[in-house]
């Protein structure tokens, strides 16, 4: 079993019942952080000590104080931690029900578990713990249902960089420059502009604004 996981939870009632969830099930070690930045703190600060987490349990949404905060969302810390640990083990434990998210999560976040929070939320994430740790992937009920709608329209990496760009206010000249100087491909004008339009016919959107719209109210990106 799991002998070193961090859990990732602003809200102190759901942080302490998922420790105490834990603790009950595994003899690990468990640490916890509200913030995503220092949840990444942590898993850097234990590698650097030659003592890794193997398990990482982490909320999609966070809600801020007042500090600046580099990483805001379960997503970003997904993203970053996997960077820099690619072999931890990750499970979603989070209210969000959106069949889209959870299909990008493991799609292209290459997450190893998904539990949604709810009544059964607390035994159904011990099992993902024993499931995961036995190298098999896990899915509660109703992430597993999600899993199984085939209706539901997916984004590439490229098109989730393109569509992440439009919403922080770049205009297609400026993504097309962006892309360049990080050698993303395609990156000329018109390979944006032809992308961002098929993106709209997909999604039957008229308008850029429109799209974005539509992504988010999906919960497509971030």
């Amino acid at each position: 079993m799991f002998t070193k996981i961090i859990i990732a939870e602003d809200i102190d009632n759901e942080n302490l019942g998922i420790v105490s969830s834990v603790n009950a099930f595994t003899n690990a070690q468990v640490d916890t952080a509200q913030f995503c930045d220092k949840t990444k703190l942590k898993i850097e600060r234990a590698l650097q000590e030659d003592s890794p987490y193997q398990l990482l349990i982490s909320d999609l949404s966070f809600t801020l104080d007042y500090k600046e905060h580099n990483i805001t969302s379960g997503k970003q810390l997904i993203e970053e931690v996997k960077k820099i640990q690619p072999d931890i083990k990750i499970i979603v434990f989070s209210g969000e029900d959106k069949p889209a998210i959870m299909k990008s999560l493991f799609e292209n976040y290459k997450i190893n578990g998904y539990v949604c929070k709810g009544l059964y939320g607390l035994s159904e994430l011990n099992k993902a713990i024993q499931a995961v740790y036995n190298h098999k992937t896990f899915t509660c009920p109703v992430s597993k249902s999600a899993l199984h709608q085939k209706n539901i329209l997916q984004l590439d990496a490229y098109e989730i960089q393109l569509l992440t760009l439009l919403v922080q206010g770049y205009k297609q000249e400026e993504i097309s420059q962006y892309l360049t100087q990080n050698n993303i491909s395609p990156n000329s004008r018109r390979s944006v502009e032809d992308r961002i339009r098929k993106l709209r016919e997909d999604f039957n959107a008229k308008t850029n604004v429109q799209l974005i719209y539509m992504v988010n109210q999906l919960g497509l990106i971030s």
